[in-house]
């Protein structure tokens, strides 16, 4: 069965919705890992900083292909505001899947680098 374009964004948005759950998480390791401090809480507020990246990047790509999903623009018109706004340099365009692969495997590497947090909040609590 063929899904559409409208209904591949608009799943791809759910997904990406849940990474505030995962936020959440990341604000209780990191407060839990201030606890115990040393250098591996040096550690947990770099990762801190790279997750709070990737959580703003995923927010606005939830956001992109919810407006994908209401037709409010095409990724063909995202791809021209980019450019225009110098946000992105010239180059061949995307197609959805390319774009949908592309987030979840931010949303994945934000799952890993948690998983990561955790594992270093259990060697600072030993």
């Amino acid at each position: 069965m063929m899904m559409d374009n409208a209904t591949d964004s608009r799943i791809t948005a759910h997904l990406l919705s849940t990474a505030h759950y995962v936020a959440a998480c990341n604000a209780l390791l990191l407060a839990l890992s201030a606890k115990y401090g040393g250098v591996w809480f040096a550690v947990q507020l770099v990762l801190a900083a790279v997750l709070l990246y990737c959580h703003i990047r995923i927010h606005f790509d939830h956001r992109v292909f919810q407006d994908f999903a209401d037709n409010r623009y095409s990724p063909e018109d995202f791809d021209h505001a980019l450019q225009q706004n110098g946000l992105r340099q010239i180059s061949g365009s995307r197609t959805l899947t390319q774009r949908i692969n592309g987030a979840l495997s931010l949303w994945r590497k934000c799952l890993y680098l948690t998983a990561a947090q955790f594992l270093i909040l259990l060697i600072q609590s030993i």
